[in-house]
């Protein structure tokens, strides 16, 4: 597990849950593959686009409101992994931090110290 990261993101776990569950009608199609995209904003907050592509059945494209703290991020994972994640989470709020789009993802739960998960990313092509 990464001892320090340079990409914090801080969201509500529905809105997260809700934009992989929207966006896995589409990668189911494309091998489950989604992309975040990880856009800090100075002048407030920040937020995640969650895309998934299909040849057959098109785009979906999600934003998520979340504090971002660090660089500008495009990450791919496997929605089902992160979804999964997502519903054992029991906490109102989660923390997301990574490195790089090569690198390992932590997720834990805001307020509970008990859980942490890692997810690795899939290659962006």
């Amino acid at each position: 597990i990464p001892h320090s990261f340079k990409t914090h993101v801080t969201l509500t776990t529905q809105d997260m849950l809700k934009s992989c569950k929207q966006a896995e009608i589409i990668a189911r199609d494309s091998e489950n593959v989604i992309r975040l995209d990880i856009k800090p904003n100075p002048k407030g907050p920040g937020t995640i686009e969650v895309t998934s592509r299909s040849e057959e059945t098109g785009n979906s494209d999600i934003e998520v409101d979340a504090t971002v703290e660090g660089p500008e991020l495009a990450i791919a994972f496997n929605v089902r992994f992160l979804r999964e994640v997502l519903e054992a989470i029991k906490t109102p709020t989660i923390s997301f931090d990574t490195n790089a789009n090569n690198t390992p993802a932590l997720i834990k739960p805001i307020g509970d110290d008990s859980y942490t998960h890692v997810i690795m990313p899939m290659h962006l092509s």
